[in-house]
């Protein structure tokens, strides 16, 4: 379960600040289904990367599956993103090089997985 309560971010650009959130409540029971629209600079993308782990709120409280996640260290952090999340990014994120292999490796190696070599070589066949 997620549970975001008044969570705000807010970057600063010297002395500008831009508010990317303003004070978002949102409850995302297991299993339900959301979708998060709005306009180009609306702070969907904040929002996911702060749902995702990938980004802290600047105040606010999320709770992910009972546990504050604002409580977290950064390897805290690593290891929820690595265990409870998949992300699809809108651009490839690839290690420019390193081989197709070992870029759908890198994750497998990340979470621990055994067979890891033919994981990534199945996972990649259908593509070619």
């Amino acid at each position: 379960m997620i549970e975001i309560e008044n969570v705000t971010k807010i970057y600063r650009m010297g002395k500008v600040e831009v508010y990317a959130l303003g004070g978002i409540s949102l409850t995302i029971k297991e299993g339900e289904m959301v979708s998060i629209i709005g306009a180009s600079g609306s702070g969907k993308s904040t929002l996911l990367n702060i749902i995702g782990c990938l980004d802290r709120p600047t105040s606010g409280k999320y709770i992910l599956n009972g546990v504050d996640v604002g409580r977290l260290s950064d390897n805290k952090l690593a290891e929820m993103r690595s265990k409870q999340f998949g992300f699809v990014f809108q651009d490839f994120n690839l290690l420019p090089r390193a081989t197709a292999v070992s870029n759908v490796e890198l994750p497998l190696i990340y979470s621990g997985s055994r067979q890891k070599r033919k994981r990534a070589m199945e996972a990649l066949e259908p593509v070619g």
